[in-house]
C-alpha cells in the first residue's frame, strides 16, 4: 500500500470509528470519508476488524514514538524529569490526536473482541512504560516493593482518563494547571517529592 493511501485510510477510518464506534461504522462509510474506492479498501483490508486493528496499531505506534522522543532527551539518571516528560508526552499526544484518544478510551471498545484488540495493541506501550520504570527501580529511584506493571497501568489510567474527561468536556489539554496537578499527583504516587 502506498504511503499516501495508507495515511488517507488511517485518518478516515480513525475519524469514522471515533465518531460512530466500531459497530455503527461500515466499510462503505470509511471508503467515502477516506476518498478511496471501496475496492481499494477491501483490497488492503479484508474485514472491518482488520482495518480497526490497523488503525489501533498505527495510532499506538505513533504514541510510543512520541513518548520515546520526549523522554530520550533526558538523562536516564534524572528519573523525575523523565516522568515529567512522560506526562507531557501523553497530554500533547492526546491533545493533538483527540480522535485516537476517543477511540482508545471510549465505549466503542466495549465488546470482548475489542477488549482483546486493545490489550494486544497496547502491549508495546506497556512494555515501554514497564522498562522505563524497571530501569528506575534498578537505579534505586523507585522503592523495590513497587510493582512496575501496577504502576504502568495506574499511569495509563490516571493520565488517559483525565485526558478523555477533559476532551469530552471540550476543554483543552494545553492547560498549565491541569498538567501541573496531574504531574504532581504522578510524582507523589511514585514517591518523588523533590528535585533531583
Amino acid at each position: 500500500m502506498r504511503a499516501k493511501t495508507k495515511t488517507l485510510i488511517f485518518q478516515g477510518a480513525l475519524k469514522a470509528f471515533a465518531e460512530k464506534g466500531f459497530n455503527e461504522t461500515t466499510m462503505e462509510q470509511i471508503a467515502e470519508i477516506c476518498g478511496v474506492a471501496k475496492g481499494t479498501l477491501y483490497y488492503n483490508f479484508k474485514t472491518k476488524e482488520d482495518l480497526y486493528i490497523f488503525v489501533m496499531e498505527s495510532g499506538v505506534q505513533n504514541f510510543i514514538t512520541m513518548i520515546q522522543d520526549y523522554i530520550d532527551v533526558v538523562s536516564e539518571d534524572n528519573f523525575r524529569q523523565r516522568i515529567i516528560r512522560l506526562v507531557a508526552a501523553h497530554f500533547d499526544f492526546f491533545q493533538n490526536e483527540q480522535d485516537f484518544c476517543r477511540l482508545l478510551l471510549s465505549r466503542s471498545w466495549g465488546t470482548h473482541e475489542r477488549h482483546h484488540t486493545i490489550r494486544h495493541v497496547l502491549q508495546k506501550y506497556f512494555v515501554l512504560l514497564e522498562q522505563e520504570l524497571q530501569a528506575a527501580k534498578d537505579r534505586g529511584k523507585l522503592p523495590h516493593h513497587m510493582d512496575v506493571a501496577v504502576i504502568a497501568s495506574s499511569l495509563f489510567g490516571m493520565i488517559g482518563f483525565t485526558a478523555m474527561r477533559t476532551i469530552s468536556h471540550e476543554e483543552s489539554l494545553d492547560n498549565p494547571t491541569l498538567r501541573y496537578n496531574l504531574q504532581s499527583l504522578v510524582l507523589h504516587m511514585l514517591g518523588i517529592f523533590e528535585e533531583e
